[in-house]
């Protein structure tokens, strides 16, 4: 198979890491780190390719998932971090603890790639995410936050730990894939999930309290897709409450927002990821999230 010129300027962007890299900048300055969750992004949607032939690609996902590998939390093992252990490659700040969204999408990736079992999966899962399921809900707590909801640091207590609905969307994702649908962590996510399209509340006008840790709210398509896809048919609904939030003409452009802190700045972009995303969005064996009902894309 000869790769098209599209998958190898994908492939070219990889580091010695392994890593697919993001930038992060504020209003004053710019810096490149290496981090979990776009890795594991890319190397899910790599699968495509390789299911297609790809020898490079296939290699590429293997280096990508080694650096996956690496951000595992050594003292909670199943559970991932933004950055990997140590300080070899490029970070922003030290000592995260391990996020449901990074360990979600983590071991989609390992999943997919037959790194781990579904066993395995089913163990950290019920050991590192389940715990992170909220047992009350606050009266400070945005409406649509439901028992169950999934708080998106892994750690026991703590301030600055919200309910985020991309995170929670990930979390589905992975309860889906593993057979845990029935789970609390799970049931709280996407009852979460379909509150918010319930109320019917505006994406954009939302968005802050919606995905706090999201640059913009349209990476809550590609994530309800993805769930939905995986088996948690429950979310039907969000679908076409999310489409409302709209991508524009070019809806993984190379510039588009991706994730930042809770308080909107610094703010993270991955070009290495939104060609990942435009290459599935193509179809044939990229294919992995399929379009929101009614939408043209």
């Amino acid at each position: 198979m000869t790769d098209a010129p599209d998958l190898t300027g994908l492939l070219g962007l990889q580091r010695p890491s392994g890593a697919f890299p993001s930038t992060v900048a504020d209003r004053e300055t710019s810096a490149e780190d290496e981090t979990c969750f776009v890795t594991a992004s890319v190397a899910l949607l790599l699968g495509g390719a390789v299911d297609g032939g790809s020898a490079r690609a296939r290699s590429a996902r293997e280096r990508a998932l080694n650096f996956v590998e690496c951000c595992e939390v050594a003292e909670a093992p199943g559970a991932f971090a933004f950055y990997p252990r140590g300080g070899s490659t490029p970070r922003i700040v030290e000592r995260l603890p391990a996020d449901a969204d990074d360990t979600s999408v983590a071991w989609l990736a390992l999943l997919a790639a037959g790194r781990r079992t579904v066993g395995d999966a089913r163990r950290a899962f019920v050991a590192r995410i389940g715990p992170s399921a909220r047992l009350l809900v606050p009266g400070d707590a945005p409406p649509w936050v439901r028992r169950g909801a999934v708080r998106t640091w892994l750690v026991e207590r703590g301030r600055d730990n919200p309910v985020d609905l991309v995170v929670n969307a990930n979390v589905a994702a992975l309860a889906a894939r593993i057979g845990e649908t029935s789970h609390a962590a799970c049931v709280g996510a996407c009852a979460t999930l379909l509150a918010a399209a319930a109320g019917d509340y505006d994406p954009t006008a939302f968005a802050r309290l919606l995905a706090p840790f999201y640059a913009s709210i349209s990476e809550l398509e590609p994530a309800v897709n993805r769930a939905h896809a995986l088996g948690a048919s429950t979310l039907g609904p969000c679908r076409k409450w999310i489409a409302k939030a709209g991508r524009g003409d070019d809806p993984f452009d190379d510039d588009q927002p991706l994730y930042c802190n809770q308080h909107g700045s610094p703010v993270w972009r991955a070009p290495a990821l939104q060609r990942a995303r435009r290459l599935a969005e193509r179809g044939g064996p990229w294919t992995t999230e399929a379009p929101i009902p009614g939408r043209t894309r």
